[in-house]
């Protein structure tokens, strides 16, 4: 079994006495993920990236395949008084989350659950500086973070939804490839599960030229994206991982 290699003395003990409240508002999962082969997979692309072992609080993973979550468990969740749609066939790795920032701000009872797509050097920088980014901002390897190819130009927010199929488009979340020790190659997208704050956002319809065409089966076009200039109204909580075969 491939394993995140953390000692328990390496987390902390809030982390740990938190584990029943950063659970999604749901107890349907009916494995654990590390008995799961979809898990183990997106695992080994985690490893992969190299990214620092402190970014992560693995009692906190989960795993939305049909196996790990049943087709029979519900597709929408409500929690903190708003609905999100639950990310199945996404692998999904905890990351740590400061425990007095979560006392202090209510995040398990009182912020709503969203999604923001991203690539590899954005994820990596919002988890190292703990800080989303707004087009503009220079990322860790040097780069700027530009407008995604198919947005609308001049817009500098930070975009989140309570879709995960709204915030993996492709326009949102970059599509890298990656070889598993198989053989086997895919294509691995990221999604970061996000904490945000009510009354820090606005609620608009779909940019990314759909129309009437519906992109989601729960989510409605015309209020299934949100937008923010206030970084500190998110806290990602939970890394999810989508792979599919080339």
């Amino acid at each position: 079994m491939i394993r995140l290699n953390y000692n328990q003395s390496e987390v902390s003990f809030e982390n740990r006495v938190e584990t029943n409240k950063q659970n999604d508002g749901h107890p349907f999962f009916s494995s654990t993920p590390g008995q799961c082969s979809l898990f183990k997979l997106c695992q080994e692309y985690v490893l992969s990236l190299g990214w620092e072992k402190c970014f992560f609080a693995p009692q906190h993973d989960r795993c939305y395949c049909n196996n790990c979550y049943s087709s029979s468990q519900p597709d929408v969740i409500l929690t903190a008084g708003d609905t999100y749609v639950v990310p199945r066939e996404w692998a999904g790795f905890g990351l740590s989350v400061d425990p007095a920032l979560a006392d202090y701000h209510k995040l398990w009872t009182e912020w709503i659950v969203t999604y923001h797509g991203t690539s590899i050097y954005a994820a990596q920088s919002i988890l190292a500086n703990r800080q989303f980014l707004i087009p503009g901002d220079v990322l860790l390897n040097g780069s700027v973070l530009g407008i995604r190819p198919g947005h609308i130009p001049g817009k500098k927010h930070i975009y989140t939804s309570p879709s995960i199929r709204y915030s993996s488009l492709d326009v949102y979340s970059i599509r890298n490839d990656f070889t598993a020790s198989s053989g086997k190659k895919y294509k691995a997208q990221l999604v970061l599960q996000c904490r945000q704050k009510p009354g820090t956002f606005k609620i608009q319809p779909e940019t990314v030229g759909r129309g009437q065409d519906p992109i989601c089966d729960f989510i409605s076009n015309d209020k299934i994206e949100y937008f923010t200039e206030i970084r500190v109204s998110l806290v990602p909580y939970r890394l999810l991982v989508n792979l599919k075969d080339i």
